[in-house]
């Protein structure tokens, strides 16, 4: 943001994109609240369907949400739709609350949302220097600048907006140094043991776990059940197999903990999108000698 503070909100409304096709971006804005009559009722407001995205950079607000009370204070954000069972207001203990906002239509992007949601709650903490802080004051500073000048524009910068609302959500879920000791035992188990692995039981009892609590945290943390972590080690090894060995199919399926070639082949189709020969062979297709799946 410039050394000068700037407070307004700035509306975007294009019919050149107004087709379902294209994202909608509603408002966005930079506020200082010092009236205690500032409140605001997801259920009441006539201008959604939206979704919100609100950050505190000083001072203190708060919001609740169904039944419970948020006190929000600088590098946290909240994220709701509106209409909601939600209400965002300036607390009697506050004498004032700056944040900025952006305002989006849900069509197209609901499902993004949603997950980013999911993974990290409505309250989220996030450092004024992340790139999901710093999309949302580029956006401020468009507007204020006169550079959101039609629907494309508008449109790409809900998209980057809300796709590092995303990365950062995935990004938190690879942070293994924050997982849950039980869950990084498990992946190192899991990295160290991926040839010699046959059920899901067997990685449970590793670490001293029972199946469903040990598989239900899991996904939880990593966003992959076990098994699918397991595939993807064993997928991402294949193709060093693959590129830099003359192993058989059978030979590289048992390297890797599967009992046969055929069966191996049917995992790496489905994860690969082809083959294991077609992929070794590189005919048609661009060729790669490492793939990551994360």
């Amino acid at each position: 943001m410039s050394s000068q503070v700037q407070y307004s909100t700035y509306g975007f409304r294009f019919l050149d994109t107004k087709i379902s096709s294209f994202y909608q971006l509603f408002a966005v804005g930079r506020e200082r609240i010092v009236e205690h009559s500032y409140n605001w009722d997801g259920l009441t407001r006539v201008d959604g369907p939206l979704l919100l995205f609100q950050y505190t950079i000083s001072d203190q607000g708060c919001i609740d949400i169904q039944d419970k009370t948020y006190d929000i204070y600088p590098n946290q954000a909240f994220l709701v739709e509106i209409p909601g069972q939600h209400r965002y207001y300036l607390p009697k203990s506050s004498e004032s609350w700056e944040f900025g906002f952006i305002l989006f239509r849900p069509h197209n992007i609901l499902e993004h949302w949603e997950t980013v949601v999911g993974q990290l709650g409505p309250i989220v903490n996030l450092p004024k220097e992340s790139s999901v802080v710093y999309c949302m004051q580029e956006a401020f500073i468009a507007a204020s600048n006169n550079r959101i000048t039609d629907g494309f524009i508008a449109s790409s910068i809900v998209y980057q907006f809300v796709m590092e609302l995303l990365r950062f959500s995935n990004a938190s879920k690879k942070a293994k140094s924050s997982w849950p000791p039980k869950i990084q035992q498990a992946v190192d188990y899991l990295d160290k043991n991926y040839d010699q692995l046959h059920s899901l039981e067997e990685i449970a009892q590793a670490v001293g776990l029972s199946k469903f609590h040990f598989t239900r945290s899991f996904s939880k943390t990593t966003g992959l059940t076990p098994i699918e972590y397991l595939t993807k080690i064993r997928m991402e090894k294949s193709i060093e197999y693959l590129r830099q060995t003359q192993l058989t199919m059978d030979e590289i399926a048992r390297k890797l903990g599967y009992s046969n070639g055929s069966y191996y082949s049917k995992v790496f189709h489905k994860w690969v999108g082809f083959p294991p020969g077609e992929f070794r062979s590189g005919r048609d297709m661009t060729l790669v000698n490492h793939l990551k799946f994360d």
